[in-house]
């Protein structure tokens, strides 16, 4: 499941994209007006008229608790993405980005525009003049920023704490949405390997720019892109010897991972002394990393591989 963090900047179409985001995934947007609904149990009418509207109020304690509102909502928070696995979560505004910052399924993301881009898009929301428009940004800026500043001591315009910003002066919501929705999913996947080697004690390569070894892995490639089968080049390595003190003596770094099928792939020539020595290290990896899905394939079995993985029919040019 995804967990996504959206700060934006008023009238920039992040809460419309939050929105669409969250119908896509099945859930809630997490809103301010969603904690302070769901969040802090029982609120009288003077603590929510403050904690709408004063920052600093959230650093207050809750009656009869020695615990601020800010700890709680940090708290539920983190609860949220802890339980991702059952349903997703589409943060708005709040500091999602520093609370989750350092959570690893997280992606967090910034959506920006123009002034004279939000002046529109607030005029038409609230039938107003574009001064008008201008100040009611200028007056939600300073909130937000003062918000995150206050409960966290960061910047919500500092570009590090995201992964992703969008100027949405020539983006539409739904091209938005469908970006944050692919880099959600390969990052997934990263996130995958990820956890398989620090739980496996492999080591993660993906970081690295796909360098082929020999034409037959970039054959190979070109294939795998013909079919629209996604790939990652040597994103892993297995040890499978050491030594007395613990060095790896011997290891397979696999040519390919197939993210859709949870499958890597080791090219081979039809040498009988190089398929000896790639078949002892596959029977290795099977035997130390139980439940890993890793094959050799020969360049004459190419076709034939990529009509079993997919059911995929021929190229046209076949």
């Amino acid at each position: 499941m995804a967990i996504i963090t959206i700060s934006r900047q008023n009238g920039s179409l992040g809460d419309e994209i939050a929105s669409s985001l969250a119908q896509r995934l099945g859930t809630t947007v997490i809103s301010r007006q969603y904690a302070l609904e769901n969040f802090f149990g029982e609120i009288t009418p003077g603590a929510l008229d403050r904690l709408n509207e004063s920052a600093k109020f959230f650093t207050s304690n809750l009656p009869g608790s020695n615990r601020t509102y800010a700890d709680i909502l940090v708290e539920r928070i983190r609860s949220l993405a802890a339980n991702s696995d059952e349903q997703s979560l589409v943060m708005l505004g709040m500091g999602g980005c520093v609370m989750l910052s350092s959570h690893p399924e997280a992606v967090h993301i910034r959506v920006t525009a123009s002034a004279a881009s939000r002046e529109r898009v607030i005029s038409r929301r609230y039938r107003i003049s574009p001064e008008e428009a201008a100040e009611v940004i200028s007056r939600s800026d300073r909130k937000h920023k003062r918000f995150v500043q206050t409960l966290f001591a960061k910047d919500v315009t500092d570009p590090t704490l995201y992964d992703l910003i969008l100027n949405t002066d020539r983006l539409s919501v739904d091209e938005c949405v469908d970006g944050i929705m692919e880099i959600v999913r390969k990052h997934d996947i990263k996130d995958h390997l990820t956890q398989e080697s620090a739980q496996g004690k492999t080591f993660d390569h993906q970081t690295k720019t796909a360098v082929f070894k020999n034409e037959t892995e970039k054959e190979f490639a070109g294939i795998l892109d013909m079919y629209g089968i996604e790939w990652l080049y040597e994103p892993k390595t297995f040890p499978v010897k050491w030594d007395s003190e613990g060095n790896v003596t011997m290891a397979i770094s696999p040519d390919f991972y197939l993210p859709r099928f949870n499958l890597y792939l080791e090219l081979t020539t039809m040498d009988q002394k190089y398929v000896t020595k790639k078949n002892k290290k596959m029977r290795l990896v099977r035997e130390l990393y139980p439940g890993t899905n890793i094959r050799i394939v020969y360049k004459k079995d190419f076709q034939e591989l990529i009509g079993r993985l997919g059911h995929l029919p021929p190229p046209d040019n076949a």
